[in-house]
């Protein structure tokens, strides 16, 4: 009893009280000394009852505004909840599981998205994959800090050291080596392939790097010990981080690629290959003094890895 009444609000207490004493006044026809034929009788059985009903329709309206109320809490609990466990929202993945993921997220896809710092797994693994796809066009869009500012490429290697101490590949000269010899892998799977490359220079770097396709994002760090975060089509997050690398893309420089790229002749292509890429992009290489040598461009085609599989 006590639970129940309780639960009382203000409007349940006066719904309560007038229903009782209406139900009362129905057994005043049943005292002796009752007439019920009184004018004030009548007036206030009419009363109380349209009271009552009043009384009772504001109850209802009360309940059910209550009910909306509860359900968009619930409904925004559940939301809560759904996007803590299900699959298809944000979620973290284990930093020993990053590649697995990686590569099943490449198995199949016809595009792929990039934003990063020396791309080597995209030379190793990525590019190779997407040239496999025959059937339909690829379209690969990329995002790398530029190799032509030395400053940049330095700030980035300091990152670099911070992010993985002792790592050989952390000083500027081999970010900047790598980055070349992406440029030049990226054009000579191109034309190997259905892969259309959409590259964007980068002004500035982000600790942050992203992968991954329309589908899905998996977004990692240097430091290959830190956990990844990953996420898929239909979720805000995702949705916003593709828009994010459009926006990006406005802010930074498009880099016009040779047509193609040979890969027969060791460094005296891509010696070729970047005295073609200068004259296309002078804005973009006005500041690049690079005083490579023959070595120096060999070096750079050794990294770009394009005489390992000779047709894709």
């Amino acid at each position: 009893m006590k639970r129940f009444f309780g639960a009382f609000s203000k409007l349940d207490w006066i719904t309560f009280v007038f229903s009782v004493i209406f139900v009362l006044l129905t057994f005043v026809p049943l005292l002796p000394f009752a007439k019920v034929t009184d004018p004030w009788f009548l007036g206030t059985v009419i009363a109380l009852g349209a009271a009552t009903l009043s009384a009772i329709v504001l109850a209802q309206i009360d309940a059910r505004e209550t009910g909306k109320s509860l359900s968009t809490d619930m409904h925004g609990l559940q939301s809560l909840v759904v996007s803590s466990v299900d699959r298809d929202a944000v979620h973290e993945v284990p930093s020993q599981q990053i590649r697995d993921e990686l590569n099943s997220l490449l198995e199949g896809s016809t595009e792929w998205y990039f934003r990063g710092g020396s791309a080597r797994w995209q030379r190793e693994a990525v590019l190779p994959k997407l040239a496999a796809v025959t059937d339909r066009p690829v379209h690969y869009k990329v995002q790398i800090i530029s190799p032509f500012e030395d400053e940049l490429c330095d700030k980035y290697a300091l990152y670099r050291q911070k992010s993985q101490p002792g790592d050989p590949r952390g000083n500027s000269r081999q970010i900047r080596l790598e980055l070349l010899a992406y440029i030049y892998a990226t054009v000579v799977w191109q034309s190997r392939s259905k892969i259309r490359a959409d590259v964007t220079l980068l002004h500035r770097f982000s600790p942050f790097r992203l992968d991954g396709n329309a589908g899905s994002f998996i977004i990692t760090v240097a430091d290959v010990n830190k956990n990844g975060l990953r996420t898929k089509q239909g979720n805000w997050y995702h949705s916003s981080l593709l828009d994010e690398f459009e926006f990006e893309a406005g802010y930074a420089t498009h880099l016009d690629l040779p047509s193609d790229a040979g890969d027969t002749r060791g460094w005296k292509d891509v010696a070729e290959f970047f005295d073609e890429l200068v004259r296309l992009n002078p804005r973009a290489t006005s500041n690049w003094d690079h005083g490579f040598k023959d070595s120096d461009w060999g070096e750079v085609f050794e990294l770009a890895g394009t005489t390992r599989t000779k047709s894709a």
